[in-house]
């Protein structure tokens, strides 16, 4: 047993990491057990084993096993739902889609497996502490991990801390990278301090004391943020919007046009009410159209999937766009893009965004030039053509001032660096269309929302989020929630409730706030000085390494 207690404790640290995030067990509860978001805390501590492991490694290969092994217990746990979104997007059978959550899952964990065995690399050759070198290493690994193979930055550690708002006030200055450096350090100085316990040497109360003044100074910096942002807030121009939530399953989704008129009967309603109560801007979610719009539609007052006129609201409505075009070799293809449009009260189009990151495998299926095999892994895929430029929507508002509006679909808002090209724009806020339904009843809704919040206090902009059944929310600059957020709607007819749940609206008045954040201005230098930094290391290493071997 004394043989695996490295193993185990790096097993454990993972497991520890995944309860950091929001958490869904469906046979427990078909909403997240923690809404408050006191399992957060636990990120401060839970990379401590794994060092605890590391610590006792004999060799940088045996440090990546263990990293390895405790992203692998994090990411299993953290985001379970993707094969559930393979099945019920995809269409996928399961084992296909347990193959693709185990890919996924393996080049997450890779991540960590390279922070580690880097960590040990540096530390072995240089004697440095870890807590000097471990937070530059892993920064600048979450960073590789937002571009490499397409990326995909989820349950990046900085995530861990969106519920702690003082803490997650940070990411306006360095983003989430800039979190995470934060998570990482607090856990290293901890683990030096048990080893320290463990080998009977005394604790050194400067470094706890350094690495406890910089989470104050954090604190501290973000407490007074959020009071002079949100005395700010009071004073700053609003906009009154609304989004509606569908609430059907993606089964029913997949199915709305064949059934145009029922899914109007959920869109139309709660839409014509929003109008009603004042609503200069309704947002509909991602495609929730039930028909193809051409994008060079000039407006859907008619057609099958006919809206009625609004009296002063305008909608900004998200729809797959269909057109026929020609190949390279001049054979008739179909080009399909995710958009939303912009649409006037009387349905005449102002504008139209095409989301500019698809998603693998879901939208697209990467690598299929070199692999055609690869096309017939998700049934009946057409693939859709990701947008160019991340261009801002634009409409008069009743004050008579121009109302700009930047669009992240579903996928796009994963991304930091999209939301910061769309905030140099200077637009009155954000919006983030979204389809959640495919997450199912699982911890994937509630860890999307919270990347979206973080977003909001990177650009320091309102954020509109409908979600085709929940979790819908109007987010604050500080990345607060306005009271009445929807929760997850009917999203797998089996647990559901109430399957026949009806479609929901949400509004509230939303602050036009302007300006750059620092991260905004600046975008990822601090995570990108990492890379340099921790590229530094490794190469003063090998040099160490090298000079050694040749005594």
């Amino acid at each position: 047993m004394r043989r695996f207690a490295p193993l185990l404790a790096a097993i454990g640290s993972g497991a520890l990491m995944a309860l950091s995030f929001p958490v869904v067990v469906p046979w427990i509860s078909l909403r997240e057990l923690d809404p408050a978001g006191w399992a957060g805390l636990l990120a401060w501590v839970a990379l401590v084993p794994l060092l605890w492991a590391v610590e006792r490694a004999r060799s940088v290969r045996a440090a990546a096993g263990l990293g390895f092994a405790a992203g692998l217990a994090c990411f299993y746990s953290a985001i379970y739902w993707v094969s559930h979104a393979m099945t019920a997007f995809g269409g996928l059978p399961q084992w296909v889609a347990f193959i693709g959550l185990s890919l996924l899952v393996a080049f997450m964990a890779g991540h960590w497996a390279l922070a580690t065995a880097a960590a040990f690399a540096v530390r072995r050759a240089l004697g440095w502490p870890t807590w000097v070198h471990l937070p530059f290493l892993w920064t600048a690994t979450e960073l590789l991990r937002n571009y490499l193979i397409t990326g995909f930055p989820w349950a990046n550690l900085g995530y861990t801390q969106v519920r702690t708002l003082p803490v997650a006030q940070l990411a306006a200055l360095g983003g989430v990278y800039a979190i995470a450096w934060l998570v990482v350090l607090v856990n290293a100085a901890l683990a030096e301090a048990l080893e320290a316990r463990l080998e009977g040497r005394p604790i050194s109360g400067r470094l706890l004391g350094g690495a406890g003044s910089v989470l104050l100074l954090v604190v501290a910096g973000g407490a007074w943020r959020l009071a002079a942002l949100r005395a700010e807030l009071a004073g700053t121009p609003t906009i009154e919007v609304a989004v509606v939530q569908v609430n059907l399953d993606q089964g029913a989704k997949n199915r709305a046009r064949d059934h145009v008129e029922s899914v109007l009967r959920r869109l139309v309603p709660p839409t014509l009410e929003a109008d009603r109560e004042g609503a200069e801007l309704v947002v509909w979610p991602e495609a929730a159209y039930p028909g193809y719009a051409r994008p060079t539609t000039r407006s859907f007052a008619s057609g099958r999937a006919r809206l009625p006129p609004l009296a002063q609201a305008h909608l900004l409505l998200g729809a797959a766009t269909l057109e026929e075009v020609l190949g390279p070799r001049g054979e008739p293809l179909l080009k399909v893009e995710n958009s939303t449009f912009l649409v006037a009260p009387d349905l005449s189009v102002m504008g139209r965004y095409v989301k500019h990151h698809l998603v693998p495998f879901g939208e697209y299926v990467p690598l299929a030039e070199w692999f055609p095999f690869l096309r017939q892994v998700v049934p009946g895929l057409a693939p859709a053509s990701a947008g160019g430029a991340l261009d801002l929507l634009e409409f008069t508002g009743r004050d008579g001032l121009p109302v700009r509006v930047g669009s992240m679909i579903c996928f796009d808002a994963i991304f930091p660096e999209i939301g910061v090209a769309l905030a140099r724009q200077d637009p009155d806020l954000l919006v983030n269309p979204t389809n959640d339904a495919w997450y199912g009843y699982s911890s994937g809704p509630y860890q999307f929302l919270d990347i979206v919040r973080l977003r909001a206090i990177e650009t320091g902009r309102s954020i509109a989020r409908p979600a085709y059944s929940g979790v819908s929310a109007l987010i604050l600059p500080t990345g607060e929630l306005l009271p009445g957020a929807l929760d997850v709607g009917p999203v797998d007819p089996e647990l559901a409730p109430d399957p026949e749940e009806p479609a929901r609206m949400l509004s509230g008045r939303l602050p036009r706030r302007h300006g750059l954040t620092p991260y905004a201005r600046f975008g990822d230098l601090f995570a990108g000085a990492c890379a340099v930094l921790s590229l530094a290391a490794l190469a003063a290493a090998w040099r160490a390494r090298r000079a050694a071997a040749s005594r």
